[in-house]
């Protein structure tokens, strides 16, 4: 399985498409279709986004109310859900494939997590590129990160918590971060990754699976309480 550590070079070339920004006029001029002389439209009301879940599966659902929704939203058969545990933080998981979730970004992975308490809905998972389709393109899964972070920048997070296109400590990228008035979470990583060159059977070296491939993942989640997640942990004192 490739881990995505980001190699510097690779996240560079990931950057340039991520960081671009409107610019504004230069001063003396006014924008195409807009007249000085005009008088300033009232400010609309500012909206402000509400993380309550994803699409129907809401937070504080059971899993029997989650499968329900994800049959509503995506027409699968309850037979294509995938559940399994994590076997740390004992959270129950339920796994979905969607394909073209985001157009031509390829197949996306879904995974609702339940709380090891409550064993109701406390996030969700959404995940592109390598892990989920190994037939996506890198640079659709880039695309898809920029769609997401210019809906996201739109929505009316809380100013104070929103962080986009910034480095995280493992080398990938923090396209989008932000929080809603409850603190619910929204986090939109890109990683990239070079996977070790193939050989031949005969262990003959061919110059095009010589070639390290890039491989590009893009996570997605949308968390109820990133400060306190309902997981198991090791009381203080046991050791």
């Amino acid at each position: 399985m490739i881990k995505f550590l980001v190699a510097a070079g690779v996240a560079a070339s990931l950057v340039a498409p991520l960081a671009a920004r409107a610019q504004p006029a230069p001063s003396g001029q006014t924008a195409p279709g807009t007249s000085s002389a005009a008088p300033a439209a009232p400010a609309a009301p500012a909206e402000h986004v509400r993380v309550d879940g994803f699409r129907s599966a809401k937070w504080g659902m059971s899993e029997a109310e989650v499968k329900s929704a994800i049959v509503a939203d995506f027409k699968i058969p309850g037979d294509k859900l995938k559940a399994e545990t994590n076997p740390s933080e004992k959270t129950a998981i339920v796994n979905i494939a969607v394909p073209e979730l985001i157009e031509r970004a390829g197949i996306a992975r879904v995974s609702y997590i339940f709380g090891y308490a409550s064993k109701k809905l406390i996030q969700v998972n959404i995940v592109w590129g390598t892990p989920a389709d190994p037939q996506a393109k890198p640079e659709m899964v880039v695309a898809a990160a920029n769609q997401l972070r210019q809906l996201f920048s739109e929505e009316g997070y809380e100013p104070s918590t929103v962080v986009t296109n910034a480095r995280a400590p493992d080398g990938g990228i923090i396209v989008f971060q932000g929080q809603d008035a409850d603190k619910h979470t929204t986090l939109l990583r890109l990683l990239s990754a070079q996977a070790p060159a193939e050989k031949d059977v005969k262990g003959e070296k061919d110059k095009e699976k010589d070639k390290p491939q890039t491989q590009t993942a893009l996570f997605l989640s949308y968390v109820m309480d990133s400060a306190n997640p309902d997981i198991y942990r090791l009381k203080k004192g046991q050791f």
